[in-house]
């Protein structure tokens, strides 16, 4: 947000004033005494309200007149335009108006809105300062101020951690304090000390009933009677004293009619700036003679010095050749000493050439620059080069591949497992091993049906398909065990199928073995058990034990089996993969050959030895861009060296002819002709600036003699008003005139005098109906009398009011008594009140510790934050300090709840602002301002910044790093200046685009 007007209806010494403020910088430059602080103090209090002395009285009155108080026009970042006016004769808000970009009015809400929450302490420490509040450090360290700084690096806005740690703590001190009796604990402590009392009073309190209802009945009569004749004492008591006050007011009325009616009503026609308006009117006369009379000093001195000057023509007639001989003459004098070093610069060039010809292999100058080296042929050279490189590396990473794909073919052929006849013995062992676990299974269940024998026909027919369901998971579990299975995955559910399908044999077979099917033959499993070990390859008393080994070593050779098939297919694919690479690097060899060739047709085709690399035949091209380099510049210092030779020439014959012209001897000495050039254009130098004089004053007499036609004008027009003014005004003389514009002015303060005592009477009066009435008892009543009266009245109506006061407390004691003794639970009530005390006292015990815990985390994450962070304020104050004192201070250190900041310079302990002297600390507390400001302006509307010069005590250098820091913060928030030392706005506005004068 930015001031954009000023406006001033009246406010100490101005009156109807405005100002145009910039949207950056705007320089307020004035005298002592022009207004600077008041007008900054006029800012502060439309914005904030206005202040009073302590006696009350009015601070920066209207003194030049017009209504105290002003208007601002506000413009806010997005560009809407508000007016803030405010009016007030003493201290206070005033009336206040706030003008929304919209027309609607409003009022304090509204501006503390548009000021962002800022406070009148905030806005005068930090936005609108002056030396006084740069000078402490006081104004920085304030509660609201602090909250800024550390609320604002902290992330918790206007909040200070201190603050919230100064609360708990009066929270804490508030709740309990040893050794303290006021605190609410201990409070809580004394009531229920007190309660156990009452309760033990009660309980043995006697019946006072009727006696406190009797004595009620009578304080009442009594206290209407006394009721009713204060009210008529209160009455006359405050009659007697409006007759009093008016006294002095209509004496001193009566005095000030007299004075009116005695002066003369005449003077009343007289305006009431007649004094001023002459004093205008007779400088003005004073200064058109004194104009007049320096005019014709002038006149006369500068006709005096145009007949002493004397003007050689000839001598400017040939001034533009001695101009350019004079400027020609150090060149002209450099010549021979550049001949000489075109020459041996030639040589130098030759012999480098030569030298140049011999490294590359080529003896004649000619050859070498028929070489062909453009930027074609180096591209040429730097194609065949990649292409030789490329095709080279493709035949070597080939040979390398082949060279590794033959080892590894014959590694794996090394390794390669036993054939395929082995694979099919396995599986046909493990076939048998498999039938011999069914068979188990078999002859479990034939062992189970002839255990239960014939008592199968009594089972319900439900239990066999559940025996049936049991024994499937059985057989599960011991296959797995058998085969070395885990328990769970997808072999056990393939193992389940299988041995559900064995249970389902099992199971027709077992029913066919019920009366009525085939029985069992356990020889004949005997029997198949024996082949099935032959064939497994297992002796014939092999128990389970042996099976399950057998069972587990055939899957291990089963696995290996797999893994030489996959070896096999692998090598294959090798084998494959090598002829291909042999392929490939057949054709990467043809393509290096080919490559090699095409390189030397190349080389012979332009001029170059068919053994150079690529890399030395880039190197000889670009060596002849050198050779023909040289060999240019070579001929460029022959042909200056002729060059310089013609021109040095050339220089003589046009001097010998000026010379000539000018009817002079040219010399013949050639060391003294340069100096013949100098005196010459000295010369002329002089007579030119002869004709400039003649010229000047030629036209300072034009000029002159003008003027003084205006003069004489003016100066009788002068004399022409003032006698018209005074005739006007019926004076004969100046002197008469002051005179009666005295007596007018005195005829007025005596008209505002009498119009202010009215007034007193009518408040005293309450109208103005009724002044006629105090003024005949003021006149006619004797002071002492009427002071006696009011004495008496008022002691009457202090003991009446005494009396009644003292019957309506009675009255209540007993009243309370009365409604206490009518209720019979207060023993109840007083009991019931201890219960609830000791619920509190518990609660707020408990809070206490609370606050405690508290207390101690936040003084630890305080001091940390010290030690290990800083807000954003102080960072952005490090920055505006260390650029105003040159980087001598690079750090400040701003601890959360101390009043004060210390900085640490490059080198040396740190110091605190006492350490420092008085320049360097009001720069410290600048900075911290600026830090401010930028962080304000980070949260809410920025707020324009108003200084009153606060630049005095700063040394040169610093106040000139200090005014660069003002214009930095001055292209992001306005700036408002005031300042008494033109060179103070200098250093502020160089170009003076932004400065106003405080007249």
């Amino acid at each position: 947000m930015r001031i954009e007007r000023i406006e001033l209806d009246g406010f100490g010494r101005f009156a109807d004033a405005e100002w145009t403020l910039n949207e950056g910088m705007t320089v307020l430059l004035g005298a002592n005494e022009a207004g600077k602080t008041t007008l900054l103090n006029a800012v502060r209090a439309l914005l904030f309200g206005f202040e009073s002395t302590r006696d009350g009285r009015t601070w920066y009155p209207a003194l030049a007149g017009g209504r105290r108080g002003g208007r601002l026009w506000l413009r806010t970042a997005d560009g809407q335009r508000w007016r803030v006016e405010r009016h007030g004769e003493r201290g206070g808000v005033g009336a206040l108006v706030v003008e929304a970009p919209n027309g609607n009015l409003g009022g304090q809400e509204e501006l503390n809105r548009l000021l962002g929450g800022a406070d009148r302490d905030l806005f005068n420490n930090i936005f609108a300062f002056g030396l006084g509040e740069l000078e402490a450090f006081s104004s920085l360290s304030g509660e609201g101020v602090r909250s800024r700084i550390y609320g604002a690096g902290s992330g918790l806005g206007g909040t200070s951690v201190v603050d919230i740690e100064r609360r708990l703590r009066a929270e804490q001190e508030a709740s309990y304090k040893p050794r303290g009796s006021e605190q609410t604990l201990a409070k809580l402590l004394g009531r229920m000390e007190e309660l156990r009392g009452t309760v033990a009073t009660l309980e043995q309190q006697p019946a006072t009933y009727e006696a406190a209802r009797a004595e009620l009945a009578t304080l009442q009569g009594n206290r209407a009677e006394l009721r009713d004749e204060r009210r008529r004492v209160v009455e006359r008591r405050e009659h007697l004293r409006r007759v009093l006050d008016a006294q002095p007011a209509a004496a001193r009325l009566t005095t000030l009619e007299r004075s009116l009616a005695e002066s003369d009503p005449a003077l009343d026609s007289l305006p009431d700036d007649a004094e001023a308006q002459l004093d205008r009117l007779l400088q003005a006369r004073d200064a058109a003679s004194a104009t007049l009379a320096n005019v014709d000093e002038q006149l006369a001195d500068a006709e005096r010095r145009r007949g002493l000057i004397a003007i050689d023509q000839a001598l400017l007639a040939e001034g533009a050749e001695i101009e350019a001989l004079r400027d020609e003459r150090l060149a002209h004098e450099a010549r021979t000493a550049d001949r000489e070093a075109a020459t041996a610069a030639a040589k130098r060039l030759d012999g480098e050439l030569r030298d140049l010809l011999q490294r590359i292999g080529v003896v004649d100058e000619a050859q070498a620059l028929a070489l062909d080296d453009s930027i074609p042929s180096i591209q040429a050279v730097r194609d065949m080069e990649a292409r030789l490189g490329t095709t080279s590396a493709a035949a070597d990473r080939l040979g390398a591949r082949v060279d590794s794909a033959r080892r590894d073919l014959a590694n794996a052929e090394a390794e390669l497992p036993a054939d395929e006849a082995d694979a099919e013995q396995v599986a046909a062992r493990r076939r048998a091993v498999a039938a011999l676990v069914d068979l188990r299974v078999e002859a479990a269940m034939l062992q189970e049906r002839e255990r239960v024998g014939t008592s199968a026909g009594r089972l319900p027919s439900w239990l066999l398909p559940a025996a049936a369901g049991v024994l499937t998971f059985a057989v599960m579990a011991l296959g797995a065990t058998i085969l070395g299975i885990q328990p769970w995955g997808t072999a056990v559910g393939l193992f389940v199928a299988a041995a559900a399908a064995v249970v389902a044999r099992a199971t027709r077979r077992s029913s066919a073995g019920i009366p009525g099917g085939p029985a069992l033959d356990l020889r004949s499993l005997a029997a198949r058990r024996r082949a099935l070990l032959a064939d497994a390859n297992l002796p014939a008393d092999a128990d389970d034990a042996a099976i399950s080994a057998a069972a587990e070593e055939l899957a291990m050779w089963q696995a290996a089996l797999r893994s030489s098939e996959a070896q096999r297919a692998r090598l294959a694919e090798r084998r494959a993969s090598l002829e291909r690479l042999e392929a490939e690097l057949r054709d990467a060899a043809e393509a290096r050959d080919d490559a090699r060739r095409s390189w030397a047709a190349w080389l012979e085709g332009h001029l170059l030895a068919t053994d150079l690399s690529p890399d030395a035949a880039r190197q000889v091209l670009e060596a002849v861009a050198n050779v023909r380099r040289l060999a240019r510049q070579r001929d460029e210092q022959h042909e200056r060296a002729a060059a310089i030779g013609d021109a040095a020439a050339a220089y003589d014959a046009r001097l010998d002819a000026l010379l000539g012209r000018l009817g002079r001897p040219a010399g013949t000495d050639a060391s003294l002709r340069p100096s013949t050039v100098v005196a010459l254009a000295t010369e002329l130098q002089e007579t030119v600036a002869a004709r400039q004089r003649a010229a000047d004053l030629e036209a300072g007499l034009a000029d002159l003699g003008a003027r003084r036609v205006r003069l004489v004008a003016a100066a009788e027009a002068a004399d022409r008003a003032l006698s018209d003014r005074l005739a006007d005004w019926n004076a004969t003389d100046p002197d008469q005139l002051r005179t009666a514009a005295r007596a007018a002015a005195q005829r007025r303060s005596l008209r505002q005098a009498i119009a202010q005592e009215t007034a007193t009477l009518v408040a005293l009066a309450g109208s103005e109906a009724a002044v006629t009435t105090l003024l005949a008892e003021a006149s006619a009543g004797d002071p002492a009398s009427l002071e006696a009266q009011l004495t008496d009245a008022a002691t009457d109506a202090d003991r009446l009011e005494a009396a009644e006061s003292e019957a309506l407390t009675r009255e209540g004691e007993l009243r309370n008594e009365i409604a206490r003794l009518e209720t019979s639970d207060e023993l109840g009530a007083a009991r019931q009140e201890l219960a609830v005390l000791q619920g509190r006292a518990e609660e707020e015990s408990r809070q206490w510790a609370v606050r405690a815990i508290a207390l101690a985390l936040l003084s630890e994450t305080r001091q940390r934050y010290e030690r290990e962070r800083q807000p954003q304020v102080v960072h952005d104050a490090q920055r505006f300090f260390a650029s105003i004192t040159d980087g001598r201070y690079a750090r400040i250190v701003a601890p959360p709840g101390e009043s004060n900041v210390r900085v640490e310079p490059e080198s040396g302990s740190p110091r605190t602002t006492e350490e420092l002297s008085r320049g360097t600390a009001e720069q410290l507390y600048l900075a911290l301002r600026f830090g401010l400001i930028e962080q304000f302006a980070r949260n809410a509307e920025g707020l324009p910044v108003v200084m009153d010069d606060i630049l005095v005590n700063f040394d040169r250098q610093r106040a000139t790093r200090a005014a660069r820091a003002i214009r930095d913060l001055a292209t992001r928030h306005q700036i408002v200046f005031f300042t008494c030392h033109p060179q103070t706005a200098e250093l502020l506005d160089p170009d003076g685009v932004a400065t106003l004068r405080l007249d």
